[in-house]
């Protein structure tokens, strides 16, 4: 009996002792070159390369089944990676071609996974991951030097992905919460990308190519979307998104635009596209379920749209050069339609209330339309063809119903309607009629036929 407890024992201590095998392979060619590892725990593995001159390896392992590889070469000089593994079943790979690269991995938890690819020269990798299943992979340098990633996420199942390739790129990701997800290209040279995304399940998407583009996401909440796309030089995309389930969306192609997108609130959606130069939008959207679409296409454009309240819908698009459209609507259900085709136009719609509507088409140059509707169900039509035409209505009260079509050249419109379902048609055809309408009271009707 005592013989079958000794040999139970024995195999235990075998089983036990063949558990805690940890496994290090370090192989170094050329000189000056560093290598410590440090594994504590069962079933480590590690494998350093250094092919070159004066390069430094640091890999600390604690815990079970973690994985590092660490590669600096062929033939490369002054690099130096340092990893630190701490949990179970974490792996990272840092593979650094060319001379003074710097890699950075501090992994904690498990399940975690980083992949860092470095060519070139004195290019910057740093991934601080804490928390279980998370991944991150950083592409840098393939065609030119001195990249900058910085990748830090805490929590469970949230991925990151940043490619640079050019010269001096820059790409900040910080993602706290779980199943976040981050996708980060910059193509070109001295581009930043910034990302901040705090909740779960958030949604972030950048992609820049050119030089000197500038992008900063930012999302508080969860189901958030974000979605960037520069092509040009000089650009800028920013974006706040606070709260759940909000989407946004900024393409830019060209030079020197600037999209600003802040939306607070659930549910609430912003599309901006702008093609050419110099463009200007800015969207603010306060509340649950607003909508907004910007198209700009040429050049030195401007559309401002605030909506605060809820469900409110603009739309606007503008396409030549020098047109500005400002949109601000504060209530609920209220929608507005702005179309600019031309130079030097100008659209100012505001609509404060419930379920009002305005349209403003203007098709020249120089045309001028102002918009104000205070109350409750007030529509608004203006269309303007030709050049130097003018229209201004103004509404207050519920049910009112404007509408002004002005076809020619430098026709003036006024319509000034207080109090409850009045109505009012202008229609102008040639060159320099005016028209003024004032109503006041209730159930007023006017039309405004001129032509010559």
């Amino acid at each position: 009996m005592k013989k079958i407890v000794l040999s139970a024992a024995a195999l235990i201590f075998a089983a036990t002792g063949f558990a805690q095998f940890n496994n290090s392979d370090v192989n170094q060619v050329g000189s000056g070159n560093a290598s410590t590892v440090t594994q504590t725990g069962f079933m480590n593995d590690s494998d350093v390369d250094q092919l070159g001159d004066n390069n430094d390896s640091d890999v600390t392992q604690t815990g079970a089944e973690n994985g590092s590889i660490v590669l600096q070469g062929p033939a490369s000089n002054d690099n130096e990676s340092d990893v630190t593994q701490t949990g179970n079943d974490n792996d990272s790979f840092v593979w650094q071609d060319g001379d003074f690269n710097d890699s950075e991995v501090d992994q904690t938890g498990n399940d975690n996974d980083s992949f860092v690819d470095q060519y070139g020269d004195n290019n910057d990798s740093d991934v601080d991951q804490t928390g279980n299943n998370n991944s991150s992979t950083v592409l840098q340098g393939y065609n030119g030097d001195n990249h900058t990633s910085i990748v830090l996420q805490v929590g469970n199942d949230n991925t990151s992905w940043v490619g640079q390739d050019g010269d001096s790129n820059f790409s900040e990701v910080y993602q706290i919460g779980n199943g976040n997800d981050s996708e980060v290209t910059q193509i070109g040279n001295d581009n930043y990308s910034g990302v901040e995304q705090q909740g779960d399940d958030n949604t972030s998407e950048v992609d820049q190519t050119g030089d000197d583009n500038f992008s900063i996401a930012i999302q508080l909440g969860n189901d958030n979307d974000s979605d960037m796309d520069q092509l040009g030089d000089d650009n800028v995309a920013i974006t706040e998104q606070f709260g759940n389930d909000n989407t946004q969306s900024i393409n830019q192609v060209g030079d020197n635009n600037y999209a600003g997108t802040g939306q607070y609130g659930d549910n609430n959606t912003s599309i901006v596209n702008q093609t050419g130069d110099d463009n200007y939008s800015l969207v603010i959207q306060d509340g649950n379920f607003n909508g907004s679409a910007v198209n700009q296409t040429g050049n030195d454009n401007i559309s401002d749209v605030f909506q605060d309240g809820n469900a409110n819908n603009s739309l606007v698009n503008q396409n030549g050069n020098d047109n500005l459209s400002i949109v601000e609507q504060i209530g609920n259900n209220n929608g507005s339609g702005v179309a600019q085709v031309g130079d030097d136009n100008e659209s100012y719609v505001l609509q404060v209330g419930t379920l009002n509507n305005s349209s403003v088409l203007q098709s020249g140059d120089n045309n001028y339309s102002e918009v104000d509707q205070f109350g409750l169900g007030n529509f608004s039509d203006v269309k303007q063809f030709g050049d130097d035409n003018f229209s201004d209505v103004n509404q207050s009260g519920d049910f009112n119903i404007s509408g002004v079509i002005q076809t020619g050249f430098l026709h003036t419109s006024e319509v000034n309607q207080t109090g409850n379902s009045n109505t009012s048609t202008v229609l102008q055809t040639g060159n320099n009629h005016n028209s003024l309408v004032n109503q006041i009271g209730n159930g007023n009707s006017s039309v405004v036929t001129q032509s010559n």
